[in-house]
This record gives structure tokens, C-alpha cells and sequence, in this order.
């Protein structure tokens, strides 16, 4: 009889030169990840903090992009790694989703329209609590109504100023589009801007084009579903992750659970809006 192979998984381990070669470029490979990876995490969290509230708007001209979903793992991971009091607020006044991704136990009925309403009678962060749901990471998140409200441009102004007396960092989910009346309260209020791009070519080539008409320099750009890793320090591309999706979609988000590569451009968004804290 043959010498047996070792077995994983229940499969059989092929041992020939090739195969071993490629167990050694995919140890390489990943070993290369978990040192990038522990790097990411030390800046993080040397992050020396902030000296007041800082706003940061997430925005794109086109809907359906992952306005929203960069928004919660920006806002998530202000909360976890570099230590903030962060809040999340729905700022979409037409059926915004971004309450849906916290967890079913931990969200609350009342949405931004209600503390809108009620911001002359909320004074402590107590009486605050009804209004936000709290991830597991500490982020607080306030949803939109379930149906579109007359939220005027003032009034999103009026509660900026109020969630800064509460909060550290304020991420903001805008609708599509950055000229309507909220979107330039916002991107004018705002410290720093997401601007999110599909990956396709034409969707990417529209977002970037709306560049001229921000006049911002503190802009990080975000390719939402690229088909693989890159970036620069004023950019992410956040790969296509289908385990990402199915977290989102049952309120099951956690960072460390992600794949390697997807773990890596949440991060790398991270350090790059980090940088330009105040």
C-alpha cells in the first residue's frame, strides 16, 4: 500500500512541489495580512483623541452605492477601536434603512423626526437614551422616521449642535444627491466627508465628477464593492464581501468576524478619517 496523505477538512493534502509552494505563497500571503492588520489596529488605537465634536457626512450623488453601510462601519469602528462616543443618525428622509442594521433587541421606535420634535425637552444623555439604539461596540444609532417627515434644513442644523454636546463624533447617513437643502447643511457643517462610489466605471467616473462641486479638501474617497484591495490615504476600496451582507441584513455586525481583506479596508477607512480628527 501507498504511503497515506494526510487528511483535512476530509479531504486529502496533495504533497507535490506545486502544492506545496502554493501552501507556502498562501502562508506568506496571510502572515503579510496579519502584520498589516496588527499595524492598522496600533494607530488605531494610539489615536490620541479628539478636542471637541467632530461631524463627518457620508455621501455619494447616486443612491444605492453603500451610503449606508460605510456610514455603520465608519461609525462602529469610531466606537471600538479609536474609543469615541459616536452616533450614528439616519439623515435620509425618505425611508432611510440605517436603524434596520443594529440588532433587533437593541433598537428603539423613536426616530431623529421625534428628537427633533423633542430636543427642547432633552437635556441629559439619559433622557437621550429612548431616541438611539446601542450596538454592542457602544455606537449609539438614530434612525429615520418609517415614514418620509418634512425634516427642514435648520432643524438637522439645530440637532448637530445639540448631538454635540452629547457626542465625540457624529456620522451622518445622507440621501442621494449633495445638493438638496440637507445635504449642503450637512456638507457644509460637516469636519470631514465619505464620498462612496460603486465600482463600476460610470457610477465611479459620476461621484468623482461631483468633486468640483464640493469645495472640501478634507474628502476621503470609498469604492464600495471593488473587486479587490488598494486605496491610497485619501482613499478605500472596500472589497465585495457576501458574509458583510448577511450580517448587515440580521443585525449581526462584527468587525473581527469579517474576512481578512474586508477587515483590513474598514480599518484603513478608519485610520484615514482618524487622521483628520480634531
Amino acid at each position: 500500500m501507498g504511503r497515506r496523505r494526510a487528511v483535512i477538512d476530509g479531504r486529502e493534502l496533495r504533497d507535490n512541489p506545486l502544492a506545496r509552494l502554493k501552501r507556502q505563497f498562501s502562508a506568506a500571503r496571510a502572515s503579510a495580512r496579519e502584520r498589516e492588520e496588527a499595524a492598522l489596529d496600533r494607530e488605531l488605537r494610539s489615536h490620541p483623541g479628539v478636542s471637541r465634536a467632530n461631524t463627518i457626512a457620508v455621501i455619494s450623488p447616486k443612491g444605492g452605492v453603500g451610503k449606508t453601510t460605510c456610514a455603520f462601519l465608519t461609525a462602529n469602528l469610531m466606537s471600538s477601536h479609536l474609543g469615541l462616543r459616536a452616533v450614528a443618525v439616519d439623515a435620509n428622509p425618505d425611508f432611510g434603512n440605517l436603524a434596520s442594521l443594529a440588532p433587533g433587541t437593541r433598537r428603539v421606535e423613536r426616530s431623529v423626526a421625534d428628537l427633533i420634535r423633542d430636543l427642547g425637552a432633552v437635556r441629559t444623555a439619559a433622557e437621550l437614551r429612548p431616541y438611539v439604539s446601542q450596538q454592542p461596540t457602544g455606537l449609539h444609532v438614530i434612525g429615520a422616521p418609517e415614514r418620509p417627515a418634512a425634516i427642514t434644513a435648520a432643524a438637522y442644523g439645530e440637532l448637530l449642535a445639540f448631538l454635540g454636546q452629547f457626542y465625540e463624533a457624529v456620522v451622518l447617513d445622507l440621501g442621494p444627491g449633495i445638493t438638496s437643502p440637507v445635504a449642503r447643511v450637512a456638507i457644509e457643517r460637516a469636519d470631514q466627508l465619505v464620498l462612496v462610489a460603486a465600482a463600476d466605471q460610470v457610477t465611479a467616473d459620476r461621484v468623482l465628477g461631483s468633486l468640483r462641486h464640493i469645495d472640501r479638501g478634507q474628502t476621503t474617497l470609498v469604492i464600495n464593492q471593488a473587486p479587490g484591495r488598494g486605496g491610497g490615504p485619501r482613499s478605500v476600496a472596500l472589497p465585495r464581501d457576501e458574509r458583510l451582507h448577511a450580517m448587515l441584513d440580521s443585525g449581526t455586525y462584527s468587525l473581527e468576524a469579517l474576512d481578512p481583506d474586508t477587515r483590513i479596508a474598514v480599518k484603513q477607512l478608519g485610520l484615514a478619517l482618524a487622521a483628520q480628527l480634531t
